[in-house]
């Protein structure tokens, strides 16, 4: 049975406080009055995020492409949609 996108926004917020070694709260990420740099997330993290979203949803992340949706979980939830991931 497919995700639902409250479903998905739990997973990735964790997979987000996960990669980003406690750096940001649960609390933080789904506040999306600023995106993760703004939050402290580091591009180590976001190199981490991009590699546990491809691991997990069988996805493809083109770094020389517009990854300004790795900043907040409802653009993360569109993309994987895009992706036709359920």
């Amino acid at each position: 049975m497919p995700q639902t996108d409250e479903e998905l926004k739990t997973e990735i917020t964790s997979l987000i406080v996960e990669t980003s070694g406690g750096v940001v709260t649960g609390a933080q990420v789904v506040d999306e009055s600023a995106n993760l740099l703004e939050k402290g997330f580091s591009s180590l993290s976001f190199l981490q995020l991009i590699d546990a979203l491809e691991t997990r949803y069988g996805i493809y992340i083109d770094l020389e492409g517009d990854t300004r949706f790795l900043g907040r979980v409802s653009s993360i939830v569109t993309f994987l949609r895009e992706q036709h991931v359920d």
